[in-house]
C-alpha cells in the first residue's frame, strides 16, 4: 500500500517531467502531489507544453489563515 503523502516540505520545489499519458493514468496522485508543491512539466512528443503547479494564495485565504492562527489580536 503505498504511504500518503501529507507533509508539503517534502515536496515544495521538486520538479519532474512527465508525459500526456503519465498525467491521463494518475491525475489523482500527480494533482496531490502538486497541492503539496511538487511541479510538474508535462510533455508532448518530448517538448513541454504545460507546467502544473500549485497556485498563490489568494488575499482570502492569506487573510482566513492569519486570523486562524492567532497572529493578528
Amino acid at each position: 500500500m503505498p504511504r500518503k503523502l501529507s507533509d508539503m516540505t517534502l515536496l515544495e520545489g521538486h520538479s519532474e517531467e512527465i508525459t500526456v499519458m503519465d498525467l491521463r493514468r494518475g491525475p489523482g496522485n500527480i494533482l496531490d502531489q502538486v497541492q503539496l508543491g511538487k511541479i510538474y512539466k508535462i510533455t508532448r512528443m518530448g517538448k513541454v507544453v504545460a507546467i502544473l503547479s500549485r497556485p498563490e494564495p489568494s488575499a482570502l485565504e492569506l487573510g482566513a489563515e492569519v486570523r486562524r492562527l492567532n497572529l493578528i489580536r
